[in-house]
């Protein structure tokens, strides 16, 4: 019997590990009375799958990703609280200001929890490799072997691309003695082998696909060899140059684009421009996604919101405006808010024509958008009058706005489907929403960067294109030259500083703003344009003014306070100044911040850790 990774939760999560016992050396060599035996999960390749499985659900923990601290640490997120601006949550403030320390509890988290994911991936290595190691040539056991292979190099891979200049401790084996727990972090370099070699094993012996469909939930839910792919794309690609980085590995552009267009060739992924395909419920599994974490927001209803063992997820409440369950914790800047807001829109593209009742005559008009379907898939806007929000009318009747408030991310909302998130079947808190950490529209961008580094403008044009051309955006570039027809273009000329500037503040923050593993930090900090964000976010001021529209569900003339935001001050002083990143401007110190430092805890539990 074939299960998802959702049905194999259900059965998972009883599985017994000691994880939680890394600084308890006597323990380990005692039996959980209410435990099965260690031996017995090695008895059978059906036993060790449980292992697996218990693998799997370590990347459930939220600490994995810090999602929402990343978008505070860089300048795509801004720690909102119930006031509104210009006021900030305390939670968001050590990483708004960049005054974090080693003792942050955000940092200790996630450094446990990803060497417990190693740990336990780890553990099905070693009984692969010891009780059940005859039956090393059946298929089922190099499966096995092959994802947990994956597993643990991604553990390892996150944890190089965010602590001391990626000169992490190498779990290769479950530690028994105390020796074995207390050991020095490794070299950057030998950091990157340790990971190639577990993500090419990975490569050579995963699937394509678990089932007859490329996109079927089992394979989505499984690693898989477009994931691995994946991974060893970005291993040769993010890597930030010793003119940036001073212990710097040079990036491989070469190998980095072979993977990538293996996985535009190889696989059946698609772009998707739906915003009903695109970071909703109906979107899960879509053929753009290539990677996510799966959750559940009907499993295991005992276990608290704040324990990471949980199927549900909690960035939904984070995210969503309170007057839908949300804290609105993590709001978007207003640099990113303006150009979701502004973008040019293809008057070519039929998508972009919709009807609206107009302001003057309250009469139906047909128009083109002036909202973007990325705009309207990433973003709620006060201005977005073509789409549907918590199923309650168009986006500012379902939302007020207001407070300086004049956007909310919606890329981990369940706006599709509730009404608000105290609907969910267990409350605002338990989100069964997947977190999406890699898509094919991220390949293509990366892949129009390597194209520039190579001075290849034309061809990184036309991916970047046809990740716009997805959404019904203007191209860029000349009509003449360019790879689609019947589209309207900018007729720009674009060199390759101009392109990779797009691409650098525009494109890729707008495609994959508060995505992945900290795609937004990574990014700058190898292009070593951390300060130079900070900087731009700084000098840009911006207003709000009323918004006034017509509800075509009523008929009723409605109005949205200081929510419709503009650039510059107002001349009229009836708003408030918004800037952003003032602080973290002054404040960032690349040796401070580029990484986050080695965690208090393990400094202080670990006497060999070396620097």
């Amino acid at each position: 019997m074939k299960l998802n990774i959702k049905e194999l939760l259900k059965y998972g999560w009883y599985v017994v590990l000691f994880a939680s016992c890394m600084g308890c050396n006597d323990i380990l060599n005692e039996d959980n009375p209410n435990a099965k035996p260690k031996k017995d999960y090695f008895s059978s390749l059906s036993e060790s799958d449980k292992v697996l499985t218990a693998t799997y659900s370590a990347l459930l923990n939220h600490y994995n990703l810090n999602i929402l601290e990343e978008s505070w640490r860089s300048d795509l997120g801004y720690p909102s609280i119930s006031t509104g601006r210009p006021a900030l949550g305390s939670n968001g403030e050590p990483w708004y200001f960049k005054s974090y320390t080693n003792s942050q509890k955000e940092i200790n988290k996630k450094w446990e929890a990803l060497y417990i994911g190693a740990f336990r991936a780890n553990q099905l290595i070693e009984g692969l490799e010891g009780p059940l190691v005859a039956k090393k040539e059946n298929e089922v056991w190099i499966l096995q072997m092959a994802q947990a292979r994956l597993l643990r190099g991604i553990f390892h891979f996150w944890a190089y691309q965010t602590f001391n200049n990626g000169r992490v401790i190498i779990r290769d084996k479950v530690p028994v003695e105390l020796e074995e727990f207390n050991i020095p972090v490794s070299s950057k370099e030998e950091v990157r082998a340790f990971i190639l070699s577990d993500f090419e094993y990975a490569y050579e012996n995963l699937p394509a696909t678990w089932g007859s469909d490329a996109q079927n939930e089992l394979s989505a839910g499984r690693m898989n060899k477009a994931i691995a792919t994946m991974f060893l794309a970005n291993l040769y690609f993010l890597e930030a140059p010793a003119s940036v980085d001073g212990d710097g590995i040079e990036p491989d552009y070469d190998k980095a684009m072979t993977y990538y267009q293996e996985i535009i060739n190889n696989y059946g992924y698609q772009l998707i421009g739906d915003p009903e395909l695109m970071f909703t419920r109906a979107g899960e599994f879509n053929n753009e996604a290539i990677f996510e974490v799966i959750y559940d927001d009907n499993l295991r209803p005992e276990l608290d919101k704040f324990d990471e063992q949980s199927p549900s997820n909690r960035l939904a409440r984070y995210s969503a405006p309170g007057t839908m369950g949300g804290q609105r914790a993590m709001t978007p800047t207003a640099w990113l808010a303006y150009k979701y807001k502004t973008e040019q829109v293809d008057p070519l593209d039929k998508r972009n024509t919709e009807t609206i009742i107009d302001l003057d005559t309250e009469e139906e008009i047909e128009v083109i958008r002036d909202i973007s379907l990325r705009a309207s898939a990433s973003v709620a806007l006060v201005n977005d009058l073509y789409t549907d929000y918590y199923r309650s009318g168009i986006t500012p009747v379902a939302a007020s706005f207001g407070k300086y408030e004049f956007s909310y991310f919606k890329k981990y909302t369940n706006h599709d489907i509730v009404t608000s998130e105290g609907n969910l079947p267990k409350g605002a808190w338990y989100s069964g929403k997947n977190i999406t950490i890699h898509r094919l529209s991220e390949v293509y961008l990366n892949l129009a960067e390597c194209y520039l580094q190579k001075g290849d403008v034309a061809s990184a044009l036309k991916y970047i294109n046809d990740v716009r051309a997805k959404w019904g955006l203007v191209l860029l570039g000349s009509s003449v030259q360019g790879h689609h027809t019947d589209r309207t273009y900018d007729e720009v000329v674009y060199s390759v500083e101009t392109l990779m500037e797009h691409l650098m503040f525009t494109e890729k923050p707008l495609e994959l703003s508060v995505e992945g593993h900290s795609i937004r930090w990574i990014d700058l900090r190898r292009w070593g344009k951390v300060s130079e964000a900070f900087q731009r976010a700084s000098n840009d001021v911006y207003h709000t003014l009323q918004f006034q529209f017509i509800d075509p569900a009523t008929g009723n003339k409605l109005k949205r306070n200081r929510a419709d935001l503009h650039i510059g001050s107002d001349p009229n002083n009836k708003s408030i100044d918004i800037i952003d990143c003032v602080d973290a401007y002054n404040n960032y110190i690349p040796e401070l911040h580029d990484y986050y430092p080695l965690p208090l805890e393990e400094i202080i539990s670990n006497p060999n850790l070396g620097q």
